[in-house]
């Protein structure tokens, strides 16, 4: 007699009580395919871990109930099985007599595509979507689904919200009124600066034995980054700016206001940008940091385009620079690999033709304001203080940041491309922060934009921070070219959580 086939749902994993989700990074196998106990089916991160989660049990598999980038929780169904193995028995829904199993995948598939609750059948996403804007069992009833056999799709979920938004909005258009752009604003240079000191990731060896270099870059994208040695973060800043000021053909005698973009400054008194004044000779005009941590650059961006558009100044030099290594904890695990050193400069104008600068778009999340940061040398933590171990380097917190920065550049895009009526299609590059190789590739993924039209070089500098937009401009006009017309969407996710994005014309 042959073996009776089920189907068996696999969930993800209990891995300690303080873990309640975790990330799918991305799927070692797919449907139809046959798979054996202990054989890794997918790769998920938890926390600060990235593993491989192993099979249970033998049999078939029927379907891939989550997508890569999806935040699973612990218990959730992640894949279904049809299986013989009575190790997987325990995990089957269907009743335990013969007549009620289901034979093979084309019985099962049907089976399993019946609506589950209230004539809905809904994927973990789509139960993680729903309880996250509150939609009641009753509002579902009310959306039509656009999905095979007429399910729901995140696509109809997102249109009802929409939809909705739009009908509990004021009058008025939501944000801040743009302002009169009677003036275009041009990005006339562009400029960059790195450390000659380039760091691999055998230099960590020494710290964590248990991991390899093909480790840290399987899960950071990251070969190598620059560290500075006698420089600090006025050295960096004054040599990109010095390189975007030639490159826009100006003086620096020229530029009428200087905004420097980092969380690293030379000191906490006085701004760096008044640093950056007295090496250029452009004295006598107002110069001033800001912080937005990663977003800092296009923070700066959107400060100075509001600026020339009013025409109270003409030429501005926004400037971002991070010497982010000086801040970090070469032993701890969550940040030692990530951090480079960096900057980045433009210089904004309404008198000089360049590539034209939309409206930048700038949004917050303070509920994360804890993900990550650096408590000494703050009110909080003043020079003095009882200082805990740990309290003069960054923290971060690796699982929600992972799953915050995923969020956060998926909305900022969708946002900017709504705002600037500019269909994902019309993107020629998009050129995000430099956060985590495999955020990028999961936010490509959530949006349902094509991957290789995202621009990385975190393999050659990693985290930035601030810096890493411009870096990454410069090394995608020199390795691929960017020609007259083409659309550019920059976006970047930041401590705070602060977010940004813009669109450039070239």
């Amino acid at each position: 007699m042959a073996d009776i086939e089920f189907i068996v749902s696999i969930p993800m994993p209990f891995q300690g009580e303080s873990i309640v989700d975790g990330v799918l990074v991305s799927w070692l196998v797919e449907v139809g395919q046959e798979i054996r106990r202990g054989q890794p089916i997918a790769e998920i991160e938890t926390e600060k871990s990235v593993w491989e989660f192993e099979s249970p049990g033998a049999g078939t598999v029927v379907r891939l109930m989550a997508e890569e980038g999806d935040i699973v929780d612990v218990g959730a169904p992640l894949l279904e099985v049809r299986s013989s193995d009575e190790d997987l028995r325990h995990l089957s829904a269907a009743p335990d007599t013969a007549e009620q199993m289901i034979p093979d995948a084309e019985t099962a598939v049907q089976a399993l595509s019946l609506p589950s609750t209230g004539g809905l059948s809904l994927s973990p996403r789509l139960k993680k979507i729903i309880k996250d804007n509150g939609i009641s069992d009753a509002d579902l009833t009310a959306i039509h689904g656009t999905g095979p056999e007429g399910r729901l799709t995140a696509e109809d979920i997102q249109a009802y919200l929409d939809l909705k938004s739009k009908k509990d909005a004021p009058a008025a258009a939501i944000g801040p009124a743009p302002v009169s752009e009677s003036k275009t604003c041009w990005i006339a240079g562009l400029g960059v600066y790195a450390p000659p000191r380039i760091i691999d990731n055998k230099i960590f060896e020494e710290f964590f034995p248990d991991i390899d270099e093909q480790y840290i870059e399987k899960v950071t994208g990251i070969k190598q980054r620059r560290w500075v040695e006698d420089e600090t973060t006025s050295d960096l800043a004054y040599n990109a700016a010095v390189r975007a000021i030639d490159n826009a053909g100006i003086r620096a005698c020229d530029i009428d206001l200087i905004i420097l973009a980092t969380t690293t400054p030379d000191m906490p008194l006085p701004a760096t940008a008044c640093a950056i004044q007295s090496r250029l000779g452009c004295l006598n005009i107002p110069a001033f940091d800001l912080a937005a941590a990663c977003s800092g650059w296009l923070y700066g961006l959107s400060v100075a385009r509001q600026f020339i558009l009013n025409g109270t100044y003409t030429n501005i030099l926004v400037v971002s620079a991070e010497t982010m290594s000086t801040f970090t904890d070469k032993t701890d695990r969550a940040t030692a690999f990530l951090f480079g050193d960096g900057a980045g400069a433009a210089v904004l104008s309404s008198a000089l033709e360049g590539h034209v600068l939309s409206d930048v778009l700038m949004e917050a999340d303070g509920s994360g304001y804890d993900i990550i940061y650096r408590k000494g040398g703050g009110s909080a933590k003043p020079p003095g203080n009882d200082w805990e171990e740990g309290d003069a380097f960054w923290f971060m917190d690796g699982g929600r940041m992972f799953r915050g920065a995923v969020d956060s550049f998926s909305k900022i895009i969708e946002d900017v491309c709504a705002r600037e009526k500019v269909a994902p299609s019309e993107i020629t590059w998009y050129v995000p922060h430099q956060a985590n190789h495999r955020i990028l590739k999961s936010v490509a993924h959530k949006i349902k934009a094509d991957f290789t039209r995202f621009y990385s070089n975190i393999h050659r500098y990693g985290n930035t921070s601030a810096a890493s937009i411009p870096l990454a401009l410069i090394d995608l006009e020199a390795e691929h070219g960017i020609g007259k017309g083409d659309t550019l969407l920059l976006c970047a996710v930041g401590a705070g959580l602060t977010s940004a994005g813009c669109i450039i014309r070239w």
